[in-house]
């Protein structure tokens, strides 16, 4: 073998490793990338796409499962929101179903880069077959969010404000004056609250009222146990039963309802 056949061998063979390389690079970039998988395309309708791109992931209850391949505008003004076509693996076709609902959300607010989140649907329903479109729901707007911690952070403001020009500090000052107060006018012995705690007519009031609260509470729990007259009617149904029947009796016996009368008038006359 001469050196110039050499050459040329040791040279296609390292056209062949690197073309070998190159395509064993190619095949594992576009079996991770899903390039070579069977895909289905699904389409979907939002209002707003706040900065949505073809290219941007697309995930299936946290799972990759493919990518947006076009956002187009519509091509009338009455039509309703912007169309986004979903390329998806179709290994995930049997997940979705005809209910689930596609919304888009962030990867990060701070660059803005977002995705499609596609949600399950109930599992009574059909899977999605190529070309169908899917409900939507708008997204929380993360400048709308951002609107609000600026807001937040305006309030604070105006409250630290307020701080530094002496208003809470003006009102903390009139709480304390008032509560000194107070106490002044209880030590001095004015008011209600002073008379029940220093007077001694109020300290017997209390204690009456303590006296007359047990009693009331010893009452109670007898009728609560059924003892004396009140407690045997509220306990015993049939007692309370005989007396409504002894009272209707008194309605209709003449000789009955003057007995009553002739007591209830020698007792007026004995007061």
């Amino acid at each position: 073998m001469t050196k110039e056949q050499f050459a040329e061998l040791r040279a296609g063979f390292f056209t062949l490793v690197t073309l070998a390389g190159f395509g064993a690079m190619v095949f594992i970039l576009g079996t991770q990338k899903g390039y070579f998988e069977p895909q289905i395309i699904l389409k979907t309708r939002f209002v707003n796409v706040y900065g949505l791109k073809a290219g941007a992931p697309v995930r299936f209850m946290g799972v990759a499962i493919g990518q947006v391949k076009d956002v187009l505008l519509p091509k009338e003004l009455s039509c309703a929101g912007i169309e986004v076509i979903l390329k998806i693996d179709k290994l995930a076709q049997k997940n979705i179903n005809h209910d689930s609902v596609a919304t888009i959300k962030w990867l990060s607010y701070v660059t803005g880069d977002s995705y499609v989140e596609i949600t399950s649907g109930e599992s009574s329903e059909p899977a999605v077959e190529d070309g169908d479109s899917i409900k939507s729901a708008e997204p929380i707007s993360y400048t709308t969010a951002i609107e609000g911690g600026i807001s937040m952070v305006k309030s604070f403001s105006g409250i630290v404000k307020k701080l530094e020009e002496g208003r809470f500090v003006e009102s903390f000052n009139n709480i304390t004056a008032s509560l000194d107060e107070s106490v002044k006018a209880l030590q001095r012995g004015d008011g209600l609250l002073s008379a029940l705690i220093y007077d001694p007519k109020g300290k017997q009031l209390l204690e009456n009222l303590v006296k007359t609260t047990e009693t009331l509470n010893e009452i109670t729990g007898k009728i609560a146990n059924g003892e004396g007259t009140l407690g045997a009617m509220i306990s015993d149904p049939t007692l309370y039963e005989n007396l409504k029947r002894l009272l209707g009796g008194a309605e209709r016996s003449f000789v009955l309802r003057n007995l009553i009368r002739r007591s209830i008038e020698k007792g007026k006359e004995e007061q």
